[in-house]
């Protein structure tokens, strides 16, 4: 009998590890799904290039959107999220990348470095994600970021005078797909619409 008893209870034992380990490496009931800014770099006009170098600094972002949850909100008082898709990495890394792209691409600057990089550059860029969501209306559903644009001359030694210049950006696309795949189209229209113009500024400023 007592043996009858070690091997049911040695099968009950099997049984419960087998089955934990189906459930373990079984595919999850929901897949998250994860999304990138994405956009042709701008093409912008004819400008002679400059011989000056820029440095982008890491990209600062307001609270409530440092995050990878793709934020929606239906007014000034809530805020809410996607539970199965996200942003692949931080917003404001995703905006500093695509301006760094977009700043090596436009050929205006003699070199445009990222902040990983060492080299001394003539100027440093600075910037901060002020929003960063998709607001909902009755009607539509809106994209909207906002960025501010900080760029310094390290070379000046009184610190109030590093400032070349400073400005704030803000775009909005509505979506014409009600997704989050078309929250991510709208969001990367409206991110190239800010950095064409904020090249621009920055050309100008540093010529």
């Amino acid at each position: 009998m007592a043996g009858k008893i070690t091997t049911s209870f040695i099968c009950f034992i099997f049984l419960l590890f087998f089955f934990h380990g189906c459930v373990s490496v079984g595919k999850p009931e929901y897949e998250i799904k994860y999304y990138l800014l994405d956009y042709p770099a701008p093409v912008l006009k004819s400008f002679p290039q400059i011989d000056f170098t820029v440095r982008l600094d890491r990209f600062t972002i307001a609270a409530a959107y440092n995050t990878q949850n793709m934020i929606f909100r239906a007014d000034n008082h809530s805020i809410d999220f996607f539970n199965y898709n996200r942003w692949a990495v931080n917003p404001a890394d995703m905006v500093a990348d695509m301006l760094l792209r977009d700043m090596q691409t436009s050929g205006l600057f003699r070199a445009v470095f990222s902040r990983f990089n060492s080299e001394d550059a003539s100027f440093v860029l600075q910037g901060s994600v002020g929003e960063f969501f998709l607001r909902v209306e009755q009607d539509r559903k809106i994209a909207a970021i906002c960025i501010e644009i900080t760029l310094k001359d390290p070379r000046k030694r009184e610190t109030n005078r590093r400032v070349v210049y400073q400005r704030k950006y803000c775009h909005e696309e509505v979506l014409t797909e009600q997704t989050p795949y078309g929250y991510c189209q709208a969001m990367s229209q409206a991110m190239k619409t800010i950095s064409s113009k904020a090249i621009i500024d920055i050309y100008q400023s540093v010529k």
